[in-house]
């Protein structure tokens, strides 16, 4: 800036003087030197005046709109700064969620390991984990076998409905009692995918990861303490509206009455899948394949027969 201001100045001095050179040799030689005449010479100066005054606003111009590309330069850096500032910030969100989500994973691993019943074998033995929920599983289905109406397809209506969801509701509580820090590791985890997560479109990405983590037995421990604790309204949410829950507990082999029985006491919607076990076999072409390997193990049968006799 120092520099232009000096060529600037340099060129006004040189313009000045060269037009004050240029009229006095032009009107030389002077005859006479007095106020009047010093008066008519400055007066010659004013187109050399108007030319200065027009580059300066000219100068003034130029200034205005270098100012304005400055201030909107200045704007879009705020702008990117801004936009930065917002993605370090989420960043920020999404680096501090995943770090409690895992973390809760973890616990939520560490309290299943720490599940634990009493062994009925071994008098003083607890059974951990997996294994324990395993039992439970076992236990629930031998007393819906004993109670058979809680094995066959749900189709009563009026008091017989609510009997079967009280007969249902009763066995589940006595079998599937609750393990406070295991369900409510897992409750937290919910709470926090749904309430903290940094994109609500990311959330169904989290439940994914959690609900692949769960076993067959986990999915039907869960499913029958969401149908018998009034404040799992969360998880049975979840359940009913996210789709990776509802891939994996429609496919966990629970009988269709008890979805039905859940669906009628909460009020929620739910959707399983229906498995054919012998869907191999239901064309024609696979029921002569079954019908030739039957003819073929009786055929052995009876060779093997003659061999003995």
């Amino acid at each position: 800036m120092r520099n232009v201001a000096l060529v600037c100045f340099g060129v006004i001095l040189v313009s000045v003087l060269s037009y004050a050179l240029v009229l006095i040799l032009k009107t030389w030689p002077i005859e006479e030197y007095s106020i009047a005449k010093a008066g008519t010479f400055g007066d010659s100066f004013g187109a050399l005046n108007s030319l200065f005054t027009g580059l300066g606003f000219a100068g003034l111009l130029v200034t205005i709109f270098l100012q304005r590309e400055d201030i909107k330069l200045t704007r879009m850096e705020l702008s990117e700064t801004r936009t930065e500032i917002k993605l370090q910030s989420r960043t920020f969100q999404q680096q501090q969620f995943e770090e409690s989500f895992y973390r809760l994973l973890t616990l939520y691993k560490e309290n299943l390991s720490h599940l634990s019943i009493r062994s009925e074998a071994a008098v003083g033995e607890r059974i951990y984990g997996i294994d324990a929920l395993s039992v439970l599983q076992q236990k629930f289905d031998e007393a819906c076998a004993a109670h058979r109406m809680l094995i066959f397809p749900f189709n009563p209506e009026g008091d017989d409905q609510e009997d079967y969801i009280y007969l249902l509701y009763k066995i589940s509580s006595a079998i599937f009692f609750r393990q406070t820090r295991y369900t409510e590791t897992l409750n937290t985890i919910l709470s926090l995918v749904e309430d903290d997560c940094f994109s609500p479109e990311r959330q169904e990405h989290y439940l994914n990861i959690l609900s692949s983590q769960f076993t067959i037995y986990e999915v039907k421990y869960l499913f029958y303490q969401a149908f018998l604790n009034p404040n799992y309204k969360r998880l049975r949410s979840i359940i009913s509206k996210s789709p990776s829950f509802r891939e994996r507990f429609s496919s966990s082999s629970i009988p269709p009455s008890h979805f039905k029985s859940f669906e009628l006491l909460w009020e929620v919607r739910l959707v399983q899948k229906e498995f054919n076990s012998d869907r191999l076999f239901s064309s024609d072409r696979f029921r002569a394949a079954r019908k030739r390997a039957a003819q073929r193990r009786q055929k052995k049968r009876g060779v093997d027969g003659v061999r003995f006799v």
